[in-house]
């Protein structure tokens, strides 16, 4: 194991090195779109987090990540159910909401249906004449 360990160093260092770089560079595109009164938020409420960590680890909790979940596929297409039913208030209409599920479920279907073409194929012993 010892042998080859200079290598894997050496490529791990240049490795870590590169990535520096790069999240350097993705750091710096990141904070020239972030308004100056944000970061200034941001900074104090940092100081006064790092300053009261210890006797109180609670504040911690300002460097959680807080992402609004997307809407299932389902919640999009009631709502745009919902939507294409007060437009369209005769049922003999279709709307964007019973065409798009439509299309998604024939895709799905195509895949899974090369998917299985494929695997077929593959399986079926080639014949020689």
């Amino acid at each position: 194991k010892m042998i080859h360990m200079k290598r894997t160093l050496c490529c791990k260092y240049k490795w870590a090195k590169n990535a520096i770089a790069k999240s350097e560079q993705a750091f710096n595109r990141l904070d020239e779109v972030v308004p100056a009164n944000s970061k200034t938020e941001w900074l104090a409420s940092e100081r006064i987090t790092q300053s009261s960590r210890i006797n109180d680890p609670a504040v911690m909790d300002i460097y959680e990540i807080n992402i609004k979940k997307a809407p299932s596929k389902k919640e999009i297409e009631v709502q745009l159910l919902e939507e294409g039913n007060a437009r369209n208030a005769a049922p003999s209409h279709r709307s964007v909401a019973t065409w798009i599920p439509m299309g998604l479920a024939i895709e799905e279907a195509q895949i899974a249906l090369l998917i299985e073409v494929r695997r077929i194929g593959k399986e079926l012993p080639r014949h020689r004449d």
